[in-house]
């Protein structure tokens, strides 16, 4: 980067950005304090036009939030552990007499 400049000194300078700063955007899955206000208020906007209508009153279609990168993440972690664990859940179903095991 340069004698004056170093990767350090840049790195300090990224800290110092704030939340919503669009270098933050391209990076990391966070949402700032307003992206999760705005999908809040937009759910609401949904749930209450749904409550009006014929679905609402058969309590069907309820509309889903949008999905934060939090709750995504935590989705794939999930579906990455079930995976990882497969082999041991099978060994498990297998010495189950209900399942045919041993």
């Amino acid at each position: 980067m340069g004698v004056d400049y170093t990767h350090v000194h840049a790195a300090c300078c990224a800290a110092q950005l704030p939340a919503g700063a669009r270098v933050w955007r391209g990076t990391a899955a966070e949402w700032s304090t307003v992206d999760y206000l705005v999908a809040s208020m937009e759910h609401t906007l949904r749930v209450i036009a749904w409550q009006s209508t014929e679905d609402a009153q058969k309590k069907r279609n309820y509309p889903k939030p949008v999905e934060t990168p939090a709750s995504r993440e935590e989705r794939e972690r999930h579906a990455a552990n079930a995976i990882a664990n497969r082999a041991w859940i099978d060994s498990i179903l297998a010495n189950d007499p209900d399942r045919g095991g041993e």
